[in-house]
């Protein structure tokens, strides 16, 4: 039996741990797991052996299987390649747009994502991490505006990960209190126009913005010059949302998810995916 593991996104400690499980439990004579990776220099897909030698020699659990670029890989059919078609599994953890292909191989998608955007799927591996993080970043910038006052508006533009509109985004901005920024409309400057009106008025020192990648902040600001700002860029990146100390509730998803993962392994199920609906794996 040989399984393939890809992984998509920013290092979790979350999906380390799926992986670590497959090399402690599936490792044999008879059964071969390999991290499916992205070779940078030569531009090609590649099969890296994982085992239990390998594990101890790693520097850093994250090095058990380096992330694979989403964009590569659903742009090529790489499930149909050579490489792939010689395994008899192939776990993908992470959200791919890449379409069902016909192919020997069964795979098995795992939800893990830190926007929290799998179809169907109650929560992703990843997400509370990542929301915790941004909230705990903007409130250390609270603590710091609050003990200052500049006799004027202090404006601090939050620019988290991703280029679309996400649950992680407004979810973040709702526990912060921050107004969400999804482009630069009329409508969209009137409303964050009056926002900032409304805050001298009330002479308060500070506000927050939040928004995506999407947000170009170079040019955003023009859009402000009318107002006697004190304007702030704070950047959230993907390994501040990730990072090595998952939450509780990402903890036990983790604990969950591996053990179905393995099930699913042992049991060669056909092609599928990892679900959670009422706090519970399913497979789909």
């Amino acid at each position: 039996m040989k399984i393939g593991v890809v992984h998509f996104g920013c290092a979790l400690e979350g999906t380390a741990q799926i992986v670590r499980t497959l090399i402690e439990d599936l490792s044999s004579e008879e059964t071969t797991v390999y991290a499916i990776e992205w070779n940078h220099t030569s531009k090609e897909l590649q099969l890296r052996e994982l085992n239990k030698m390998s594990q101890k020699t790693l520097t850093t659990t994250y090095s058990l299987c380096n992330a694979f670029p989403r964009k590569i890989w659903d742009e090529k059919s790489f499930l149909l390649s050579d490489e792939l078609q010689e395994l008899d599994q192939v776990i993908l953890l992470g959200v791919s747009n890449t379409q069902e292909q016909e192919t020997s191989v069964n795979v098995l998608q795992v939800p893990v994502s830190i926007y929290n955007t799998v179809e169907n799927s109650q929560f992703t591996l990843g997400y509370d991490t990542a929301l915790n993080s941004i909230v705990n970043s903007v409130e250390s910038v609270r603590d710091t505006a609050s003990s200052l006052s500049y006799g004027k508006v202090r404006l601090f533009n939050v620019q988290i990960p991703g280029n679309q509109q996400s649950r992680l985004l407004f979810d973040a901005a709702g526990a912060v209190g921050a107004e969400v920024v999804t482009g630069v409309s009329p409508q969209e400057l009137d409303r964050l126009h009056n926002h900032i009106k409304q805050k001298e008025d009330n002479e308060d020192g500070y506000t927050f913005f939040m928004m995506d990648h999407s947000i170009d902040l170079t040019s955003f600001e023009q859009y402000f010059s009318n107002f006697d700002l004190d304007w702030k860029i704070v950047v959230i990146d993907d390994s501040q949302c990730g990072g090595p100390y998952p939450t509780a509730q990402d903890r036990l998803l983790a604990n969950q998810l591996k053990t179905a993962v393995v099930k699913w392994c042992k049991a060669n199920k056909p092609t599928g995916q990892l679900l959670i609906q009422d706090n519970k794996v399913v497979f789909k």
